[in-house]
């Protein structure tokens, strides 16, 4: 999970008030819990000592026999540590939570666990434990980790492009979060921390949408409030996420400069995608293009050794691909194609899991309980609100059978495209003479079908036409039916009716065929117009624009090019 959605989960539990604390001078054995827990959240520049502290906090706990201490400093120790060590630490806070039976610590080490193995971009396994929080904070009547976890899930949807479902949510607990900053910080409780991770994930949501205006009085609360607060620390992801903010309002210049700016201010160790690919894109966009390939590669070097990337990053690799196709580098650019396809499976798999368990687990029982809680208030509309929810579930099977039959009529047509292309070639292989000696008979009848014209005249055409097709000159976006009636030396009027009868269709479905079966053919035996866009085919086949192309795809094939190169990619 990058910055720009949320925070680096390893800094979860910090304290933002830097100050000298009087106990750090006094020996260990002398601290409370709570003043264990601030000196490790003030030590965070220091990593080496605050794991020393760490140690101690779990030693002390264990010495004293208090688990709810003892879940707090494995929890700390999850947060502090990389993998796999995190993982192990996660598994012992929620261990000793249960051991615990104390239900709060429960729903937080849940909550921990899941937040640990989204760091590790553990998708589902992360879900999983998520759900088990919110659903158990519900049960328990726990409104901070409820709105925790409503925070997470919005960052589950914001991984599945789910934006406005996304945004929703944060608005939700940013309420919360905000509602509660009065109250101070207790143990494995931090009202400030969240309300600025909702504050962040909320802009940058607003800025996948379009609500740029939303954002300038809510960057403005940001920057108010941390200076206010002396949160220094945080204010470079908010100048970083006015860089996003205009480079979707298409402002690069000023994206370069905040983003550079952010970049120079950060004081960690992190690494920093989301503004090495905001520059790449936005030099991109001014033309810079070599500069911005040094920056995407970055993103590239950060895959190649951590074997993670976020999806938002994904158009690095189409742009990496175009320019050494420009370059004439074909070893990159076949490298970058094999990481990106890689990279998709990847996505699908998890989408596909995230996605289900999210309308599933989260979003389905949200409408019912909300359902339930105005049937308690409103006793006197509960069948109307039955009789909604039926409908809702109704039009629910509905589209989900649609989209299942859709899916198995894509299949079907898929599949029927493949085997006619097949068919195709092996019937023109038949068409050729196996004996260079070969003369064929002339068939009067069979040129002889249009009144009024030579039957010999008839032939000469249909080869000339033959001679057209097979040197794939229907790929040049200008012809027309004039222009070709006159090269093979006959008029328009003539031309049209051998084209009609002969082809059976007219001369610009005609024309539409040919290039539709060469862009088939091409997709699938070369597996760089696989990875090519729509727009991209549509030049290459010969069609004025992608619309026409789009159009005259799903009228002979029934299918739109983008699920037919879907459904190829698959096939691989």
């Amino acid at each position: 999970m990058q910055l720009k959605y949320t925070f680096p989960l390893f800094f979860l539990f910090h304290l933002f008030f830097l100050s000298n604390f009087h106990a750090q001078s006094l020996s260990k054995s002398d601290l409370s819990n709570e003043e264990i827990e601030k000196m490790i959240d003030d030590y965070n520049s220091n990593p080496a000592k605050r794991w020393e502290l760490i140690t101690f906090y779990i030693k002390k706990s264990k010495k004293d026999q208090n688990i709810e201490a003892l879940f707090y400093a494995y929890r700390y120790a999850s947060i502090a540590s990389t993998y796999p060590l995190n993982i192990k630490y996660a598994d012992s806070a929620l261990s000793t939570a249960k051991k615990s039976e104390i239900k709060k610590t429960i729903l937080d080490a849940y909550l921990n666990r899941g937040n640990i193995n989204m760091s590790e971009e553990f998708y589902e396994k992360a879900l999983d434990d998520i759900l088990v929080a919110n659903k158990l904070s519900q049960e328990y009547g726990n409104d901070y980790i409820f709105n925790k976890t409503i925070y997470y899930i919005a960052q589950n949807k914001i991984y599945l492009g789910q934006y406005e479902d996304a945004n929703k949510e944060l608005i939700v607990c940013l309420k919360f979060f905000k509602e509660n900053l009065h109250n101070k910080k207790s143990l494995g409780k931090n009202y400030q921390v969240y309300y600025i991770y909702s504050l962040l994930s909320l802009i940058d949501s607003n800025t996948k949408i379009g609500k740029f205006k939303e954002n300038k009085t809510l960057l403005k609360e940001a920057f108010d409030y941390l200076k206010e607060n002396k949160l220094n620390q945080y204010i470079p992801y908010f100048i970083s996420s006015e860089g996003t903010d205009a480079y979707y309002s298409n402002n690069y210049e000023t994206a370069i400069s905040k983003l550079s700016e952010a970049i120079q201010l950060y004081n960690d160790q992190w690494q920093h995608n989301t503004e090495v690919f905001y520059l790449g894109l936005s030099y991109w966009h001014i033309g810079k293009k070599k500069l911005a390939v040094k920056y995407l590669e970055e993103i590239d070097k950060y895959y190649t050794k951590t074997k993670k990337l976020d999806p938002q990053f994904r158009s690095a690799y189409e742009i990496l691909i175009k320019y050494y196709n420009s370059v004439g580098n074909t070893e990159k650019q076949l490298e970058y194609i094999n990481k990106l396809m890689i990279l998709d499976r990847s996505y699908e798999k998890n989408y596909k899991y995230l996605y289900g368990r999210i309308v599933k687990e989260y979003d389905t029982k949200k409408l019912v309980s909300e359902k339930n809680r105005i049937e308690s208030t409103l006793k006197n509309q509960r069948i109307i609100f039955v009789a909604l929810f039926i409908i809702l579930v109704f039009v629910f099977l509905f589209f989900g059978f649609r989209i299942q039959k859709e899916k198995q009529n894509y299949k079907k047509r898929f599949e029927e495209i493949i085997a006619q292309q097949n068919r195709s070639n092996t019937t023109q292989e038949k068409l050729i003479p196996d004996s260079p000696d070969y003369k064929q008979k002339f068939d009067y009848e069979f040129y002889n079908k249009i009144a009024g014209l030579n039957p010999i005249f008839v032939e000469n055409i249909l080869k000339q036409l033959e001679l057209f097709e097979n040197e794939n000159k229907f790929l040049d976006s200008q012809v027309s039916q004039k222009s070709l009636s006159e090269e093979l030396g006959t008029n328009s009027t003539y031309f049209s009716k051998i084209i009609n009868t002969y082809k059976g269709k007219n001369f610009a479905v005609y024309i539409s065929d040919l290039r539709l079966d060469y862009i088939i053919d091409h997709l699938k035996n070369d597996v760089k117009y696989i990875n090519m866009d729509v727009k991209e085919l549509a030049r290459i086949a010969g069609f004025s624009s992608t619309e026409n192309f789009s159009d005259n795809f799903r009228r002979k094939f029934d299918l739109k090019p983008s699920v037919f190169i879907k459904m190829m990619k698959d096939k691989l």
